[in-house]
């Protein structure tokens, strides 16, 4: 290396720094720029070629800039941008200076240049991992509130599901007394309005036991027996079919031959029932003609239930989290209808998924096929 061109260029540090911090206040006028020192220790690292580049200090202090950083300024545009200024004034500074010796001056910015990128490579490698580690070390913290916070709802669920059930249990002892003792062609009437009562209360029963699902409590953990669809489908037609004919909806099974699938009956119960009765909301204010439809597809493994309604879309804002607690269109909705619903599919091996768009919207239930 010709050592007079080291020379040369070392003589012009206090311009080239000067110069750097000329063009780097134009861009940055509000930045707390780099202190003489800093920038200093920057140009000896670029020029003083006695020391390896992978050895030079200068790299210890990098995570020390990296953390200061962070919150002040983007880091990395910063570096890139610095970083080419450095590149310009010395490229300029070599032409100013150069003679006769072009191959030496090309060897030497070259080794310039290469000590300049190392830096760069180096800053962005630290920036990169000290960001990472920030992210996730607040989704972290994000995580253990969400899990907190969902503990303490699951607990206030079970409570509350304990104080309802309690009285309805009663309720339902009573009531199959008074069916006992109703005659059939007397009081056909309030046989009646009995099994009203009946088919509501266990619409109650099943919410309760979705409250208590939410509050991962295992003991409420029903069996999985063997079951048809069609059998699930109708239990939860029974108690939901007031409100298809008063909203004057049009319900439609496009299938035919029945499904057997292994769940737990009264949690499927709650998903299906569910998922009719927000299709009934979202059909409400609907103009046009209403309809809900049933349909059934499968492969070799598993069993669909679609179940679709042409109301209105699901907006943008909430679809990417509809099945995150409290995420509701709904004025009077809790926003946890949906989480249990795909906390139950998922308790029976299933899954939950929904399309919409401005036709139709279709929530698609899985299943895995019962053993033959």
């Amino acid at each position: 290396m010709n050592n007079e061109y080291v020379s040369i260029m070392a003589s012009h540090k206090a311009i080239i720094s000067k110069r750097w911090l000329q063009e780097v206040r134009e861009i940055y006028p509000d930045l707390p720029l780099d202190s003489a020192e800093n920038i200093d220790n920057y140009l000896n690292y670029i020029m003083n070629l006695e020391i390896p580049a992978d050895d030079h200090p200068i790299f210890n202090s990098i995570p020390k800039w990296s953390k200061i950083s962070l919150d002040q300024y983007n880091y990395i545009e910063y570096i890139l941008i610095t970083t080419n200024i450095w590149r310009k004034i010395i490229l300029e500074t070599v032409e100013q200076v150069a003679t006769e010796n072009e191959i030496a001056i090309y060897q030497l910015v070259k080794k310039y240049i290469f000590r300049m990128d190392l830096f760069e490579k180096h800053a962005r490698e630290n920036y990169w991992s000290l960001t990472r580690n920030v992210i996730l070390e607040k989704d972290k913290q994000i995580n253990e509130l969400h899990s907190e916070r969902l503990a303490l709802i699951g607990k206030m669920a079970a409570s509350m599901a304990h104080e309802i059930r309690n009285p309805l249990t009663s309720i339902q002892g009573f009531l199959k007394l008074i069916k006992q003792s109703i005659s059939s062609e007397m009081n056909r009437k309030i046989a009646d309005y009995i099994k009203i009562i009946d088919d509501e209360f266990e619409s109650i029963n099943m919410q309760i036991t979705g409250f208590l699902s939410f509050s991962r409590n295992r003991e409420h953990d029903e069996s999985f027996d063997n079951i048809s669809i069609q059998q699930i489908i109708h239990s939860v037609l029974s108690m939901i079919n007031p409100r298809l004919i008063q909203e004057d909806i049009l319900f439609v099974k496009k299938f035919k031959n029945d499904k057997i699938i292994r769940v737990q009956k009264k949690g499927i119960q709650q998903v299906l029932s569910n998922l009719l009765n927000n299709a009934v909301d979202a059909l409400i204010e609907v103009p046009h003609k209403k309809q809900i439809t049933l349909s059934i597809k499968e492969d070799d493994e598993q069993v669909y239930l679609y179940i679709s309604n042409n109301g209105p879309k699901i907006s943008d804002e909430i679809k990417d989290f509809l099945f995150t607690p409290f995420v509701t269109n709904k004025s009077s909705g809790t926003g946890l209808g949906l989480m249990i619903c795909k906390q139950i599919m998922q308790k029976n091996d299933g899954d939950i998924l929904f399309d919409t768009n401005e036709k139709e919207t279709t929530f698609i239930l899985s299943f895995k096929k019962a053993p033959q």
